[in-house]
């Protein structure tokens, strides 16, 4: 038998592998039509929006210590700008705008808000952690963020993608 060859099997892991993760399939999440977010990170994932018309696919890239995972994107198979991160993420009840965390480059966070009709996106004042959708609303929720709330009146900058 060659050098460094072995016929014994590996031992069992008991837990899975960074790379046992990495390669698992990606989850997929549904969302309603009521507005409300939903967590999705540390893995992939495609989210899929009321109307089930779009999908935006998250691909894990990585961490920082003691945070978020932050994730390439595709929205409808066309690449995102940037970095999303993974924690929460809403669609407008009608499918047309989806809000999630996101940044230009590492490591910064801000909230984005897409429309997926027009391939277009806009960066909220402020970021917000979690929140609902009531478009043309978007308002925060949970402790830090309470009372937080960005309404569109059509006078956004909005950037393509």
């Amino acid at each position: 038998m060659p050098l460094g060859c072995s016929a014994s099997k590996p031992a069992p892991r008991s837990s899975p592998s960074t790379l046992d993760f990495i390669l698992m399939e990606p989850q997929v999440v549904p969302f309603t039509a009521d507005g409300s977010s939903k967590w999705a990170g540390m893995g992939d994932y495609i989210l899929i929006s009321p109307n089930q018309m779009h999908r935006i696919a998250i691909t894990y890239e990585g961490e920082p210590p003691h945070g978020d995972s932050y994730h390439r994107g595709t929205i409808d198979g066309e690449a995102f700008p940037g970095f999303v991160w993974g924690c929460m993420f809403a669609f407008s009840s009608c499918s047309r705008y989806v809000v999630f965390s996101w940044m230009s480059k590492l490591i910064a966070r801000q909230t984005a808000v897409v429309d997926l009709q027009e391939k277009r996106y806009s960066l909220l004042p402020e970021y917000i952690y979690d929140f609902t959708v009531t478009w043309p609303t978007i308002t925060a929720k949970g402790q830090q963020d309470s009372g937080k709330q960005f309404t569109f009146d059509g006078c956004e900058k909005w950037l393509p993608y």
